[in-house]
């Protein structure tokens, strides 16, 4: 019964690490996504909070696009947009976020 508990505990594990990772796997394709619908706009489109994912059950991602200031040279004529991905797991909030950085004319 030893053996078997510890042979269960270790199947537990992978089990959830697998999980885990297809999740994450599964906020990196949204955000890519979404990331990729901005710039066909034109990178024009207003902020969004929350929003579900179509075709991805419990998964919500955010856009935010404000000025961009460089830590060293200050403010430039750049615009940033962070894409963020957000879903539940195993009772904990996961998030997975992605920044583009572009000039603005």
């Amino acid at each position: 019964s030893i053996i078997l508990l510890s042979v269960y505990s270790g199947i537990s594990s992978s089990i959830n690490v697998i999980t885990g990772a297809k999740n994450y796997s599964a906020a990196m394709i949204i955000a890519k996504t979404k990331l990729n619908e901005f710039r066909m706009n034109k990178m024009h489109a207003p902020d969004v909070s929350e929003e579900p994912v179509e075709g991805y059950e419990s998964f919500f991602y955010s856009r935010k696009t404000a000025n961009f200031e460089h830590p060293l040279l200050g403010p430039i004529n750049a615009k940033r947009t962070e894409i963020s991905v957000h879903w539940r797991e195993n009772g904990k909030e996961k998030k997975y976020e992605l920044s583009f950085i572009y000039t603005t004319r």
